[in-house]
C-alpha cells in the first residue's frame, strides 16, 4: 500500500535564503507515517490502546534538491521490509511537477506497553495481519 502525504511549506521552516531547513524534513515524515497507519487501519490512537508503538530506531535521508517556501510538496509512504518485531517504511517527496526533492527511509521496531522489543505476530496477531497486508498490497 503507498499513501500520499500533501505537505503546504511554511515560512518559518525556512532559512533565510527561502530554503527549508533539513531538520524539518523528520516532521514531514512523520505526519507521512501516521498517514499511512491510518490508511492500514492503525491510527496511533488504535496502536496505543493495543500498548505497542513502532518505535524510531533510524532516520536516512537523501536531498535531492531544495525546497523553498512556498511550495506544495507530495510525500509518497510505502512499506520496505517487515517482520513481527520490526518495519521499515520508504519515502519519496516530489514538487507539484514531479520533481524529487528527497528519499528516506525509517526503521521500526515493535514496542510494547513496557517499552521493550515486541513480537506483534505473536501477541496481537490481528495488528500483525493488517501491517502484512498493507504491505503487500
Amino acid at each position: 500500500m503507498e499513501t500520499r502525504t500533501k505537505i503546504e511549506t511554511r515560512y518559518p521552516e525556512c532559512d533565510r535564503m527561502g530554503v527549508i531547513h533539513h531538520a524539518v524534513y523528520p516532521v514531514w515524515y512523520e505526519m507521512a507515517r501516521m498517514d499511512w497507519f491510518k490508511a492500514a487501519g492503525l491510527s496511533f490512537e488504535t496502536m496505543n490502546s493495543y500498548g505497542v508503538n513502532p518505535a524510531m530506531v533510524d532516520l536516512h535521508i537523501e536531498y535531492k534538491a531544495a525546497a523553498t517556501y512556498p511550495q506544495t510538496l507530495y510525500i509518497t509512504t510505502m512499506p520496505g521490509r517487515y517482520a513481527p518485531k520490526k518495519l521499515e517504511l520508504l519515502y519519496e517527496t516530489y514538487d507539484e511537477d514531479g520533481k524529487l526533492i528527497s528519499t528516506a527511509s525509517t526503521f521500526h521496531i515493535w514496542t510494547g506497553p513496557d517499552n521493550r522489543s515486541y513480537n506483534v505476530e505473536e501477541k496481537l496477531p490481528e495488528i500483525y495481519e493488517r501491517i502484512k497486508k498493507a504491505a503487500d498490497e
